[in-house]
Order: structure tokens, then sequence, then C-alpha cells
């Protein structure tokens, strides 16, 4: 700096040198002056001088798809200068090395790349309204003769278009017209005919018959084994009759005993079933797997008959229903596995559209032991673990009279879930579960496995072995992870025990988009929240020096300059 300082002060000196013979004139001090500041801002282009700024250089932004451009311009006019990168599923974002805290726009990062920004202070600004199928759930694989329930939500529907759900062959098998709503709730049913691999499709047409989209809907019919069900009860009630007509209907076999008299009872068998059973053992129990009793029944149990029915649960795994009245509330804790609260309410709503159902005034007490059954977030019974099986009880009360309201649908729903909750599960050498939701092509499909086999090893179709983890604290579960390389329906199983394979529907780029967004959109707010204030992102940023833009200096410089240039003219 002192040599550029020094040159300025020789070129004034010989500025005043040069002037010095009008120095008993006006005129000698004013051009004085000008030469001062022309040569001052001919300095401070040198030298190029700096202010203290906030810095934006701990700041970046990362795009994803779905962003809003109106959100990126805010930004970019707060913060000048601020690095901007484009998220790729899969790829390192560079921006990381040049930043402490991020500004994350769209609907954000896949979940399997949602660690790579878990050191840094993220703003998550979300993106733009998801539009399309945001839900779809189904059962993956059902028994045959059961029904298939599609529960489906739609963002901004359009008046005029259907949802329909179709066989593979593009046949209607149930359809709903959309509502002028912000999102729908859509429920859609359809019977298997055959049991194997199935791809339904949920459609959606416009008033003019064209498909606007064609999702998939993978499902597996399996040829079930019918339930062996034991039901017991005092007297004969409407709720019992349609509950027994429902299971055999169903193909189960059930055995029905009713009380007559005291010591005398009416024996009822359906599908096969035979025996009568009149007082509980272990040994008589162990065969069955439901048994459904009515709380008067409950309580009249002698203590050989219960501690039967206990050890029946314990050991082999049977699982039972009690059928409530108003005594099951009012039973101490010495008595029933369950504790109540009373909460006045004696109606609930549930489905699509909103059907109304009866319900005791009662809700369970939360404890550790008791699980919850829900129905559309609602709950309608629970179950307490007993070892291998479990016993449950519900709230509800009079479901038959759906059946009389023509809402089939409905109370088999209702039935399915929770006795499905509560029944004796049945023992797998080898169980499978998919961890990925929406496997896709080259994509990571994370899967668990359980087995009490030693040695375990997982191969695909083609024969390629997969690695495994097993879990630390549950030695019987072992996790892995492949990358589909085809769509469709792919199977993995376990080598030295072919007959345990496992089947799973790999979705290609095009399809369950808008639910694939939707998902990732809750991810990415649950990883990193939702930051709607452009200023309270947490971030290390400091001030630091910041050059002053040379423009102002050479037009300082041009108008001192050309008044010195000027000024000998005008005296002229």
């Amino acid at each position: 700096m002192w040599p550029v300082i020094l040159v300025g002060l020789v070129l004034w000196g010989v500025f005043i040198w040069k002037e010095w013979s009008q120095r008993k004139e006006r005129r000698f001090w004013v051009k004085l002056v000008a030469a001062f500041l022309a040569i001052v801002s001919l300095v401070m282009i040198v030298v190029r001088p700096s202010t203290l700024q906030k810095s934006t250089s701990g700041k970046g932004i990362v795009l994803t798809e779905g962003y809003r451009p109106a959100q990126l311009d805010s930004l970019k006019s707060i913060y000048k200068r601020i690095q901007i990168e484009e998220y790729t599923k899969g790829t390192p974002l560079s921006i990381l090395k040049d930043v402490d805290s991020l500004f994350l726009l769209g609907q954000g990062l896949a979940p399997f790349d949602v660690w790579r920004l878990q050191d840094k202070p993220i703003a998550f600004m979300g993106g733009k309204k998801i539009e399309g199928w945001t839900t779809i759930s189904h059962e993956n694989k059902i028994p045959f003769r059961e029904k298939l329930h599609l529960n489906a939500k739609h963002s901004n529907p359009k008046t005029g278009h259907w949802a329909i759900l179709a066989d593979n062959g593009g046949n209607p098998l149930d359809s709903v017209p959309f509502e002028e709503v912000d999102e729908q709730l859509i429920q859609l049913n359809a019977k298997p005919k055959a049991s194997g691999q199935f791809i339904y499709r949920l459609l959606e047409k416009n008033d003019e018959g064209e498909i606007i989209s064609n999702e998939p809907l993978p499902v597996q019919v399996v040829d079930g084994k019918p339930l062996k069900i034991l039901m017991v009860n005092t007297f004969p009630t409407f709720e019992t009759k349609y509950l027994k007509n429902f299971l055999t209907d169903k193909g189960h076999q059930v055995m029905a005993r009713t009380q007559l008299t005291k010591g005398k009872y009416k024996f009822e068998y359906f599908n096969g079933a035979s025996n009568p059973i009149y007082g509980f053992t272990e040994e008589n129990l162990k065969e069955y797997d439901l048994l459904v009793i009515d709380t008067d029944s409950y309580i009249a149990l002698g203590r050989s008959s219960k501690e039967a029915m206990e050890e029946a649960m314990r050991i082999h795994g049977l699982g039972v229903f009690i059928q409530p009245n108003e005594s099951l509330f009012r039973l101490t804790q010495r008595l029933s596995p369950f504790q109540f609260n009373r909460d006045f309410i004696t109606e609930i709503t549930l489905g699509v559209p909103v059907q109304s159902a009866q319900k005791y005034p009662f809700e369970f007490k939360n404890d550790v032991r008791t699980q919850k059954i829900m129905i559309d977030s609602v709950q309608v019974a629970a179950y307490v673990p007993m070892e291998k099986g479990k016993i449950g009880a519900t709230v509800l009360q009079n479901t038959y009279q759906l059946v009389l309201d023509g809402s089939e649908a409905m109370y088999a729903n209702i039935w399915t879930q929770i006795l499905k909750s509560i029944t004796k599960e049945q023992e797998q050498k080898i169980a499978w579960k998919a961890i990925t939701e929406t496997p896709r092509i080259n994509e990571p499909f994370e899967f668990e496995v359980r087995t009490s086999m030693n040695g375990i090893e997982v191969a695909t179709d083609e024969g390629v072995h997969i690695p495994l983890i097993q879990n630390s604290l549950v030695p019987s579960k072992w996790k892995g992870v492949k990358y589909p390389r085809k769509s469709g329906w792919n199977t993995i199983k376990v080598s030295n025990d072919t007959v345990s394979k496992f089947s799973y529907f790999v979705f290609d780029k095009n399809q369950r988009k808008s639910i694939t967004l939707s998902e990732r959109l809750k991810t990415n707010y649950w990883e990193f929240g939702a930051q709607k204030d452009f200023k309270r992102i947490a971030s290390s940023s400091h001030k630091e020096l910041e050059p002053i833009s040379p423009i102002w200096f050479y037009m300082i410089l041009l108008l001192f300059l050309g008044w010195l240039w000027l000024e000998p003219k005008l005296d002229n």
C-alpha cells in the first residue's frame, strides 16, 4: 500500500508544481482539490479497498425435484452469490465441502441419500404441491376367498374423473367417481377368482374414458389354510350369529357351543368341525386356532378350565377373543387382562364413505402389554400377548347392525382385522419382510429374514449371493440389501431351503411417482423439519472483507479528470 500512496503523493506534487504559477488565483485551489480527489480515486482502483460484509460462502442451496422457482429467487435476492447445486439421486453433492449449512428446496432427497446431510444444519423448505395418488395401501398377500381391500388418497381430484380398480386385462372390478375436494379418500374392493401372483390396476379415467394414470397393484393370492375356531356362549345373540355366519362363509371350521340350561349345551358344526367340548383342557384346546368366548362364559370358567386355556395360549399359541358386554368393563385386574377408562362415547365413524358403528362408552387403558388394533386410525380393539398366544377384546357392540344397514364390507373389514391380529400364528421356518415399500430398478431394496437356521445364505434368481447382517440383539434376525435389475416380480430365496422363497414387485421409474415424492417429502420433513423463515437457519456464517466495486472510483476519476481538462477551455 505505501508505494502506491507515495506514487500518488508524487503525482499530486507534480500537479502542484505545474500549476504553481496560478497560486494567487482562486481556481488554483479548486483545481488542487479536484486533482487530489482524482489521484485518490486512482489509488483506490489500485489498492481495491474492502468493507466487512456478511459472508454467504457458508450457505448453499440444494435443488431437488419439485422446487418452487419463486422460492429460489427469494433466497438468491437475500443471499448474494450463494452456491447452488441440483441433486441427482445416488450422486454425492460437491457443494458440501464448501458450505456449513444448506437450504433444501423441493420434495427432498431420496431416503437412501438422507445420510449425506446428517452433519449439516438444514432448512428444508418443501416444494410444489403433489398432485395425483399420494397413498396406495393394500395387502400384498391375501388368502384365497378373501377380498382385496384397496385404500388410496388422491390429491386435487378433478370432477368427472373416475378411480377404477381393474384386473390385469383392464376389466373394471370396482369404481368410485372423483369429487371436488383437496384430497379424496377412496376405497375399492375385488375378490380374486384364483390363487397365484396377480397385477391388478388402479386406473384414473376422465369423462371421455381416456386413461390419465395407471398404477400396478401387485398381489399374491395364496391358498390359505382354514382355521379351526371354537365359539362358546351362555345364550344365543345376534352378534354371535352374524359372526358365526361370517366365519363359516370364509371356509373356516367352526364349532359353536351354546348353553341351554345348566350342564346342557347345543352344539353346531360347520365346514367339517366335530367333537363336542364340554370342559376346557390343554389337550382339546391345542387343536384350535381361535377361541371366541362371551364375557359371561369367560367369567364362569372354573379354575382348571381357565388354567387350561392359559396353558393353550402360552404353549400352543391359541388366540382368545372375549365378546364384550357391560360386565367386561367392570372386571377387576385380577379377573381380566384388560383395564378400561370410561370415555362416554357411544359411536365412532369408520371407512370411506364415513359409516357409524356403535361402541361401549369405554376405552382401553394404555399400558406396556396392551397392543392396539386400529382401523382407519381409530382403536377398535386390543390384545395382550401371552407368550405364544394372545387374548383380545373390543369396545364395539352390535356390529351386526352394519350388515343390516348394507355395510357388509365394513363389517368384514372390522372382524378380519380384529381376528387376524389375535388368531394363532402359523409357525414358519423362515419369515420374510420387505423394509423398502416401493422397490425400484438399481435402487437399494432392503429386506429382513427371520430364521432359526444357522449359516443362512440368501441368493437371487440368478444365483448371486446377497451378504447379510445379523442383528446383535436378536440372533435369528438378518438384514440384507439387493439392487434389482428388472421390473416386475422378483424372487430371493435361502440357498439351503429352496422351498422358502420371497417374491416382491419392482416398479419402474414412471410408476408410483407421486407416491414416491409424497413419501420422500414426509421422510425429509421427519429428518430435517420444516423451516419457513430464511434467516433462522443455523449456520456458522461470519463477516469477511469484500472489495468495494471499482466502478465508483472510475466514475469519480473520470468526473474530476474531465473537469481538469475542461477548466482551461472555459477560462479561455
